[in-house]
């Protein structure tokens, strides 16, 4: 009988340190409320699956955050929500109503009808008035509710369905009171004080194997070299920082195993590097800790081979016997194992928009696909965020996952393992590691942008004080600057600074960064460099892609061809595959969008990453918005079943596929001309399911250039 397929399936569940270290509270509670959410009721959802292996990735950083809530560590919000209703101040009113309803509208407000009542109240008061006193706006019965109904959102779903407490408050759905508040204390204190003994129960019963990262979730390959990032990416522009800070690699990768050991009295024998971020001094520095395992991404791998790993039509890998093994490299006893992109990103950003049962039916089929296209007994590697995903699913995702879990169990020629338990096979020797991370296969987002950079620049000015001055030291506070350092390290806060990635909260982010670069300073009695009191984003990054523009007029032929090499000379164009943060899919569909004007039209050019005419050939289609004021325009391109072709074009516009996709739209018909703005977005559908969206969240603004405008430079 030949060998099933192994699947193995890693959650990664991590926080980073949000405590300000001068006041020793957290400034941000989403440690708390995911754990509330999601640690525990990940790991709660195995009781249901006997036979399920899974590993479990526990970020120190976080365990740490835990158990100082247990020890009764707060946070502002938590202090919002706990005092009485009636008492609060002002200006604490606007802080409850403008962050109590931080949680998915359509997942965690609207299906209850008294939470989704005060958002609408509120969003309809938005309407009339840009900054509400909102004092004026609420009840104080109100406010009492929407204090209870955050924390109701973010209850694990076990809680919701069962606990007699909670289905109690959420069946009274109002008017409740101070003690009902007291009610959802006693059970948050309940859950947060089963996260790990929920973790420690199927360690033990061999269902669960617990691994774990650096201490703070430094990026390893970064702390021993910052030059990695243009090993990884020689496109980037030079910067000078040169470091290696293997030291403080190698204490953050002690301590954060020897804390894993202390809380489950086992040591870890794997290790999620941050960010999947491997290089080859990292993997002898693991080699050196005794790790038995690590991981990183597809594309480090496909670049590290002496060719790379295609896929074909159907997102199957090519040659998937290559791939779905572990490796080893240099002789180094530590086997190296390379997730699935696209089944990792389908689960955290794609299936969200399917039933439970369609999303569970496709991701079964792909893994029996891959399963059918290579030799017998391919180990298939999952890894994604544990957390984050799910407040984008109903019900937290446990629909998603029960159904999943279910067909994957019951699957005879499929067998879940532990990564540990996927170790112990044969592996593939590889030649050579090319550094990168989970992202484009590179360090862009962390250490790519000038932001980063002058993050990485004051972090080692506050690094070079303490080693000067470091002999002369007490070790009592040589161990709490050395804290100070390892926190400053972790990748969370490069992670926001930047173009790529968006955040509300980027002001709190970069606050807690310098202030514990400052508080190294003020603890070797140092003055704190004044450019470290100003905050490091030049201007708030936004969720839009950077445009080049347009430097003349043009006309192209739509045919779905470049027809010549100057038909799109003078086009303005955006680089999709540049794009940071949640757009980094696997096997994106756009490379790169060309637009460019005439004095009656707006022409579009899409470039996909194979040839555009596949993609409709094969399932795919592509809706087009553009908006100008009130006017829209609307064109779909599909498939008839024998050719590619543009439904829904108003007269005048035209589209044509090949091997790009060019449209054109007359400017009349959305009463649009010479400086306005016109706002575009593509909509890509698979087998008519939502697929893709770019950009994901806010449609393009393009300015209508007149001919002052042609050499300008815009953003959006």
């Amino acid at each position: 009988m030949p060998p099933k397929t192994r699947l193995a399936i890693l959650w990664h569940m991590h926080q980073p340190c949000y405590r300000n270290p001068a006041s020793g509270r957290f400034d941000l509670p989403w440690l708390r409320l995911h754990a509330l959410k999601d640690y525990f009721g990940m790991a709660h959802l195995l009781e249901e699956f006997p036979g399920l292996h899974l590993t479990f990735n526990l970020v120190p950083s976080l365990l740490s955050g835990l158990e100082q809530y247990l020890g009764g560590a707060g946070d502002t919000f938590g202090d919002v929500f706990r005092k009485p209703a009636d008492d609060l101040a002002p200006e604490e009113i606007q802080y409850l109503v403008r962050h109590f309803f931080s949680i998915h509208y359509e997942n965690h407000i609207k299906p209850f009808r008294r939470y989704d009542f005060l958002y609408q109240k509120k969003m309809k008061r938005l309407e009339r008035e840009a900054n509400p006193d909102w004092s004026r706006v609420f009840t104080v019965p109100e406010l009492r509710d929407l204090q209870v109904w955050f924390q109701l959102a973010y209850f694990d779903e076990t809680y919701k369905e069962s606990d007699p407490r909670v289905a109690a408050m959420i069946k009274q759905g109002q008017a409740f009171s101070e003690r009902d508040k007291e009610t959802v204390i006693v059970v948050e204190n309940e859950i947060l004080g089963r996260v790990v003994p929920e973790y420690r129960k199927f360690q033990e019963n061999g269902q669960a194997e617990l691994c774990t990262s650096p201490f703070y979730h430094p990026i390893l390959p970064l702390l021993l070299n910052p030059q990695a990032g243009r090993e990884a990416n020689p496109g980037l522009a030079p910067y000078d920082l040169d470091f290696n800070w293997e030291e403080d690699a190698w204490d953050q990768l002690q301590a954060g195993l020897a804390l894993m050991e202390k809380t489950f009295a086992v040591r870890p024998r794997g290790i999620w590097p941050p960010e999947g971020g491997l290089s080859e001094p990292v993997l002898r520095l693991l080699a050196k800790a005794g790790v038995s395992w690590t991981a990183s991404d597809e594309e480090v791998l496909g670049r590290s081979l002496p060719r790379p790993l295609p896929r074909d039509d159907r997102f199957l890998v090519i040659d998937p016997g290559a791939f779905y093994t572990p490796y080893s490299f240099s002789g180094l006893p530590l086997k190296i194992f390379f997730r699935d992109h696209l089944l990792s990103d389908l689960i955290g950003f794609y299936y969200q928009k399917f039933s439970a049962g369609e999303a569970a039916s496709d991701l079964h089929g792909r893994i029996k696909a891959i399963a059918a296209s290579g030799p017998a007994g391919m180990t298939i590697p999952i890894i994604l965020d544990g957390e984050n995903a799910w407040e984008f699913y109903p019900h937290s995702g446990r629909d998603f996952l029960r159904e999943f879990y279910r067909r994957i169990s019951s699957d005879p020629e499929i067998e879940t393992v532990t990564f540990s338990e996927a170790a112990g096979g044969p592996a593939r020797e590889l030649p050579r590691l090319k550094c990168g991370s989970w992202i484009n296969g590179n360090f862009d987002i962390w250490i790519g942008d000038r932001d980063d950079q002058k993050a990485w620049e004051f972090l080692k000015g506050a690094r070079d004080a303490f080693i000067s001055a470091r002999a002369g030291l007490d070790p009592e506070l040589e161990r709490e600057i050395v804290r100070l350092l390892h926190v400053a390290e972790g990748s969370d806060w490069f992670w926001w600074y930047g173009k790529e990635n968006y955040t509300p909260d980027l002001e709190i982010f970069d606050s807690l960064f310098r202030l514990n670069v400052q508080k190294i300073y003020e603890s070797l009695g140092r003055p704190v460099p004044a450019a470290l009191q100003v905050p490091i984003p030049a201007a708030t990054p936004s969720d839009h892609l950077q445009v080049l523009p347009p430097r003349d007029t043009m006309a192209a032929i739509v045919d779905g061809e470049e027809s010549n090499f100057f038909e799109w000379l003078d086009a303005g164009r955006i680089d999709v595959l540049a794009y940071g943060g949640t757009m980094n899919i696997a096997n994106p569909l756009v490379k790169t969008l060309y637009f460019g004007f005439d004095s009656d039209h707006i022409y579009l050019r899409i470039d996909t990453k194979k040839y555009a005419r596949i993609y409709f050939e094969t399932g795919f289609s592509l809706r087009l918005q553009l908006r100008s004021g009130a006017r829209e325009w609307q064109g779909e391109i599909g498939f008839d079943g024998k050719v590619p072709e543009a439904r829904g074009f108003a007269a005048g516009s035209a589209g044509a596929i090949g091997r790009i996709i060019e449209i054109k739209v007359p400017l009349a018909a959305l009463e649009a001309g010479e400086g306005g703005e016109l706002r575009l977005q593509m909509f890509w559908s698979f087998n008519s399911q939502p697929f893709q969206t770019i950009p994901a969240r806010e449609p393009l603004t393009i300015k209508i250039p007149g001919a002052k405008d042609y050499a300008a430079h815009w953003q959006v």
